[in-house]
Order: C-alpha cells, then sequence, then structure tokens
C-alpha cells in the first residue's frame, strides 16, 4: 500500500512539474484577445516581412453547443498572429474563409440566431474582428439553402456564395492556398 501511495504521489508531483514548465500562449500583435500562439525558436522556415500569404481556410465545423466560439473561425485570429509576430507584413496577408455543412448556422447574424437558438451568435465577434483586417468570409449557398438560412438572415459581414466548393475553386485559381483542418 505504501508502494501505491509513493508511486501516486510521485506521478501527481511529475505531472504538477511538468503542467508549471508548459509554454505560456500569447496575444497579439494583431489581435489583443483572439487567437493565441506560442514562440516557437530554432524554425527551418524562415519568414521575413517579404513573405506574401494567401490563403484561404475550408470550414464546416461546428461546436456541439450553441454557446461556444467555432474554434476553426478563430484559428484565422491565430494564423495573422501568429505570421506577423514571426515578421511578415499584415499588408502581405490575404485571408479568406468559407462555411459550409454544420458551420453554416455561424454565419448567421445575432437576431436570426437568437430566433433559431435562443442566444445571440457566439461567432460575431470573431467575424466582426476579421472584417476589420480585409478577410473575405463567405457561406455556401447550398448549406445555407438546405438548412432554410435566407441572405437577409446573414451577418453583414458574410458574402452568399453559389457553394464552398465554387469559392475555394475561384481563391485557388487566384493563388490562394487552402486549408482544411
Amino acid at each position: 500500500m505504501k508502494i501505491y501511495i509513493l508511486a501516486i504521489t510521485f506521478i501527481s508531483l511529475s505531472f504538477a512539474t511538468c503542467l508549471g514548465q508548459m509554454p505560456k500562449a500569447e496575444y497579439g500583435p494583431v489581435f489583443d484577445n483572439i487567437g493565441p500562439t506560442f514562440e516557437v525558436g530554432n524554425v527551418d522556415i524562415l519568414l521575413d516581412s517579404t513573405t506574401t500569404l494567401k490563403t484561404i481556410f475550408d470550414i464546416d465545423y461546428k461546436s456541439k453547443d450553441s454557446l461556444s466560439t467555432n474554434r476553426l473561425i478563430s484559428s484565422l485570429h491565430r494564423y495573422l498572429n501568429m505570421h506577423v509576430k514571426s515578421g511578415v507584413k499584415e499588408e502581405n496577408i490575404s485571408l479568406a474563409f468559407v462555411l459550409h455543412g454544420a458551420s453554416t448556422q455561424d454565419a448567421l447574424s445575432d437576431d436570426a440566431y437568437m430566433q433559431r437558438f435562443g442566444v445571440k451568435n457566439p461567432n460575431t465577434n470573431l467575424i466582426k474582428t476579421l472584417a476589420a483586417h480585409g478577410v473575405d468570409m463567405y457561406i455556401c449557398g447550398q448549406s445555407a439553402s438546405f438548412r432554410g438560412f435566407a441572405k437577409s438572415e446573414l451577418s453583414p459581414e458574410i458574402k452568399l456564395s453559389l457553394s464552398a466548393m465554387t469559392v475555394l475553386t475561384i481563391y485557388q485559381s487566384k493563388g490562394y492556398s487552402m486549408i482544411k483542418f
């Protein structure tokens, strides 16, 4: 029994020590309270102020909880923070995303979200802050129609497209790289 207690104590202390050594997430320089990043030293692929990044995010994830933000939308905040912190000029970064499938509800205005789910859209701040930094945001028209969402119900920052496939094809033909989690 003593050995068992000693083993549990050792494991607990080791775990607590590891937690104390975990790196701390940092915010900024673009967004002060969204998009945390970690310092990574000695990287093998370098970025500088002349690097140009053109990226479109393909988002079809939705949290099961209608009160939670979509972590993939906030990934664009992290993307901007991380790359600007690493030396890329913000004006050299072009970002877009398209919501489709289950994530289409994240494109709803606060009023429409409230009518459907009883709360304001938890993603409104994420969408507004990205719009303020020039991010292009779309919803798949096929998914929106399937779910019964009218264009008038969308957040004003979200543009209606024919389909996610259309948006992804057009942006990739313009040299954007696609990120799909």
